[in-house]
């Protein structure tokens, strides 16, 4: 099992004329390689033998001689060996690893409500026989809610890479990508975030003028200093971690182990969805989709911690000077808002001009295991209406 987001090299093509060698297969480099095309797909039979180097791959997932079928008509197969369309044994090994990551997904929804339930059932009769300050009641359980989110998020990592075969360590490496593509990065991913949030709060706009309704339920959190501090080191030293560690670790690991592209997407869409509500799923869902596509690009999850950090910490600082001066925090709020959405904008146009920010294109193969069975995934569709009534039930009357 790769360790990491990209293939080192490509399959190399069955040798056909054994008086000449093969060529070697070339490394790709996704900062803009080139890729050799790969050979036509060649017919293939399952009453044919199967040659040595496909012996594991016919262990794992039961390709080759079939005892209960005679093969009618040949099957398409890629040049190192592996079926075009997955056979039924293959789809439930799929499959088994898309629905684990997403009933870890599901138990993340629960287990940190299920938790606060009984502490604050506990909490309740220790505050009959005491009497807090003022803010401090309210910090308390802004305290415990942030460390059952932290132990949740870390208790279905562990879980699901174990039930996953799963290893994150790789992933955080610092050698694998460079400091300007860091600041690159991480400048298209925050402008691309900063685009949505105006969308976003267009769209708000025109839909309570239209339906009389608010996409999210307005913060009635009583303000205090301790809860600012608390909410404050969550989103910004918090918050990039394990959320991180969630979606571009665990979630894209398992989710692009056989089509990348799918696993970039799910990752920014079950992020997005993760928020409770569809006003920041709007903005947060790109935002998950381009930490992702930093994450594979770099084979690291540092640029996006980073990336997360960076955009956080932005907004929260903007947030604590609005306290004391409303004026000067909208002013500092246009200044990163023109700043992120002017110079990302014209990073990503150059990145897309000059072919530098593209991946290798799916193979048939890898078509066929992506979407096609993320959607037929029962855990998978589980998640997505869970999150969708809960976004649905974040909806206010005016």
């Amino acid at each position: 099992m790769e360790e990491n987001f990209m293939n080192g090299q490509n399959p190399s093509p069955e040798n056909n004329n054994p008086g000449q060698q093969a060529p070697k297969p070339q490394p790709y480099n996704y900062y803009g390689g080139q890729q050799t095309p790969p050979p036509q797909p060649q017919p293939y039979n399952y009453n044919q033998p199967l040659p040595p180097q496909q012996q594991q791959y016919q262990q794992q997932y039961g390709y080759g001689q079939n005892p209960y079928m005679q093969a009618v008509a040949p099957v398409e197969v890629m040049p190192n060996g592996i079926p075009v369309n997955p056979r039924i044994e293959e789809k439930k090994f799929i499959k088994k690893h898309y629905n684990i990551t997403s009933w870890m997904l599901i138990l993340n929804s629960f287990l940190p409500m299920v938790l606060l339930f009984f502490f604050l059932g506990f909490y309740e009769l220790i505050a009959k026989f005491s009497k807090f300050p003022y803010g401090i009641d309210m910090s308390i359980k802004t305290s415990a809610i942030v460390l059952f989110y932290i132990i949740s998020d870390l208790l279905i990592v562990f879980i699901g890479c174990k039930a996953t075969n799963t290893k994150l360590t790789p992933l955080f490496n610092m050698k694998s990508f460079s400091a300007s593509y860091l600041l690159i990065g991480a400048a298209i991913a925050i402008g691309m975030n900063l685009t949505a949030i105006l969308a976003s709060s267009l769209l708000e706009t025109g839909v309570e003028n239209l339906f009389g309704v608010m996409l999210v339920e307005p913060d009635d959190t009583p303000p205090s200093f301790i809860y600012m501090i608390i909410d404050s080191v969550y989103a910004v030293l918090i918050a990039p971690f394990v959320e991180e560690l969630v979606f571009r670790g665990f979630v894209l690991k398992n989710f692009s182990r056989y089509n990348v592209y799918t696993g970039i997407i799910m990752s920014g869409l079950l992020f997005g969805l993760m928020h409770g509500n569809f006003y920041q799923f709007i903005f947060t869902a790109p935002f998950g989709i381009a930490l992702a596509y930093m994450t594979v690009k770099s084979n690291s999850i540092v640029p996006a911690m980073f990336t997360h950090f960076l955009a956080n910490a932005g907004v929260t600082a903007i947030n604590l000077v609005g306290l004391n001066d409303v004026e000067l925090s909208d002013g500092f709020f246009v200044l990163w808002l023109g700043f992120f959405i002017v110079v990302g904008l014209i990073f990503l146009i150059i990145g897309l001009s000059s072919k530098m920010i593209r991946l290798p294109k799916n193979t048939k193969a890898e078509k066929k295991r992506g979407f096609p069975l993320v959607f037929t995934s029962h855990a998978v569709i589980i998640y997505m209406i869970i999150q969708l009534i809960e976004c649905f039930m974040a909806i206010e009357k005016l």
